[in-house]
């Protein structure tokens, strides 16, 4: 059990607004996945309905309960404990994505998921994000500043295998995840300009033949799509059309729960996983927006305050980590759905239905709990 010093310690408003999105997130994927039935009845007996029927709405309590359950056993064990186990976590995680690559079972072109039998998938690439974070940030402490080429080859190191085998899945999304963390935690690690200017120069020597051969037709298709996605309006531009009339035609107060007809009469693609964002525009409009973005900004923000309270650089760089890892894909995700940003299937953290990214957000969030929590050499 933790001792009263450290509950002292625990920042129950993190922890509180993750739990309240977690719960609004299983409210959207109700009337996401409803049936248009649904909508003559009143709000309470359509919640009640979904929770009774809607298989996708049970899956996804279940999975908060097991995240949270993984959260309550990261934050019991002392992070600097998790922290010698890094390496072997990081060896797990590198085994399931090869597994993905032998035995994962495939959709759309693409092989990221291992099969849970009837519970559903894992998709492996959701906890590599995590277990990237913890070894790059292991890697650093044992470095040390990255302020020579060598030095910053190193640190690269932990991240390029699983990277390399996310590529090949292939998973666009989590690459830019990990490309957007790796960035800031080496920044925040002291990366030199001059180093930093040497990265950007090899990205953009890579770019062209990322492009030309690293990208498969339909992604760069993607890519493109969101610049004017009226010349392909019933194929890859499809999607953000039908994100773009759902979230405009909410308005200020939105449509009301179970009432969007752009969810429920399934003009809206995935609008229960990549598009839930969609759905809180049309059915709760700017107010539901706002509000929404209002408490994602503030767990952000909470988790990049615990990076600067940390006591040691393992739990600064792996708090950074985290907030970068939330924050890009907010970012991404909203801004996909509005048409700013190109289609790269990546969740709405804590939003979007699947247990895989759901718990993997729980993990890192149970690390920076810890981190927080024991911030300080002694406490009295």
């Amino acid at each position: 059990m933790l001792d009263r010093k450290l509950l002292r310690s625990f920042d129950w408003a993190l922890y509180l607004a993750v739990l309240l999105v977690s719960f609004f997130g299983v409210l959207i994927i109700a009337s996401a996945s409803a049936s248009n039935d649904y909508a003559s009845l009143p709000l309470w007996n359509a919640v009640l309905e979904s929770l009774r029927n809607n298989s996708l709405v049970q899956k996804q309590l279940l999975w908060i309960l097991i995240g949270h359950a993984a959260m309550l056993v990261v934050v019991l064990v002392d992070y600097q404990i998790w922290a010698g186990l890094t390496y072997p976590i990081y060896a797990g995680s590198l085994a399931l994505l090869v597994a993905v690559l032998l035995v994962g079972s495939s959709g759309g072109g693409d092989q990221r998921w291992i099969s849970l039998g009837g519970f559903g998938v894992l998709q492996p690439s959701e906890l590599a994000k995590i277990a990237v974070i913890m070894a790059l940030a292991k890697g650093i402490e044992k470095i040390g500043r990255p302020d020579t080429l060598w030095k910053l080859f190193l640190a690269l190191l932990h991240v390029g295998l699983p990277a390399l085998l996310i590529v090949i899945q292939p998973d666009l999304g989590t690459s830019l995840v990990f490309i957007a963390f790796t960035v800031t935690m080496l920044i925040g690690a002291g990366l030199t300009p001059r180093l930093f200017a040497l990265m950007l120069a090899g990205a953009g020597a890579a770019a062209p033949f990322i492009w030309f051969k690293g990208l498969r037709d339909y992604q760069r298709s993607r890519l493109l799509v969101f610049l004017d996605p009226t010349k392909d309006p019933s194929g890859e531009g499809y999607h953000i059309l039908q994100s773009i009339i759902a979230v405009g035609s909410g308005m200020f107060a939105g449509r009301g729960l179970f009432r969007g007809p752009q969810a429920q009469l399934n003009f809206l693609p995935a609008q229960h996983t990549d598009f839930v964002y969609s759905v809180v525009g049309e059915e709760l409009g700017f107010v539901g927006v706002a509000l929404l973005l209002l408490f994602l900004a503030f767990i952000v923000l909470r988790i990049y305050r615990i990076a600067g309270l940390a006591k040691d650089e393992y739990g600064r760089l792996v708090s950074v980590g985290v907030a970068t890892y939330f924050a890009f894909q907010i970012l991404v995700n909203t801004g996909m759905t509005a048409g700013i940003m190109p289609i790269t299937g990546l969740p709405l953290p804590l939003m979007s239905a699947g247990g895989s990214s759901y718990l993997a957000s729980c993990i890192g969030i149970g690390l920076v709990l810890n981190i927080g929590m024991r911030r300080k050499k002694i406490l009295f």
